[in-house]
């Protein structure tokens, strides 16, 4: 699946709230490491210690550190799963490739739970970064695929925002991806321009 994208390479450095896990769906903040989608996207997964990281704050603990290979696998799969969420928002038909892409991800073997000493959880596999991909893939599958699909939700300071998220707020209300973020700044502005009226 071809995945380039033109990225804005004078961006300022990378954002920590891309890393953050604000989405509600581990799938969706996935997403979220290639920022500003309708404009000129920031990656910010751009070196192997920045999938290690997001990989780590997302619950995977992994003994070994990812690849420059496990970074194009990394890319390929959040843009697959991308394209297929933003035609199931768009009520359209999800692109071919990026549906076979994504079921092909889903369908590699997984990272495996495993005690260890101290009965703390670790992650094991064959390929660990690879497997722990293969978890986010089957996850979003299984968003897609379930009742929660109908709450996934853009934030709503899009253009500015490009961020997805599940609405799981009382009465399905909610409007932004972060109120202190997103949702302060939305607000702000609706005030200085009634004021300025």
């Amino acid at each position: 699946m071809d995945t380039a994208v033109k990225l804005n390479v004078d961006a300022p450095p990378m954002e920590e709230r891309a890393f953050q896990q604000i989405s509600g769906h581990r799938a969706l903040d996935f997403l979220a490491t290639l920022r500003d989608r309708h404009r000129v996207p920031v990656e910010c997964l751009r070196e192997p210690a920045d999938l290690d990281r997001w990989l780590a704050l997302a619950g995977f603990d992994l003994a070994v550190g990812s690849r420059p290979r496990d970074m194009r696998d990394a890319h390929d799969l959040r843009e697959a799963i991308n394209a297929v969420t933003r035609a199931v928002l768009a009520g359209a038909e999800p692109p071919a490739a990026a549906l076979a892409a994504l079921n092909r991800w889903a369908g590699e073997p997984p990272l495996a739970p495993q005690l260890g000493r101290g009965l703390d959880r670790r992650w094991s596999g064959a390929r660990p970064v690879h497997a722990a991909l293969a978890v986010i893939a089957r996850e979003a599958v299984e968003l897609l695929a379930g009742p929660e699909r109908a709450l996934i939700r853009e934030c709503a300071a899009a253009p500015d925002c490009s961020r997805l998220y599940v609405d799981r707020s009382r009465g399905r209300r909610r409007r932004w991806c972060q109120m202190e973020t997103c949702g302060s700044r939305a607000k702000m502005a609706a005030y200085r321009q009634r004021r300025s009226s």
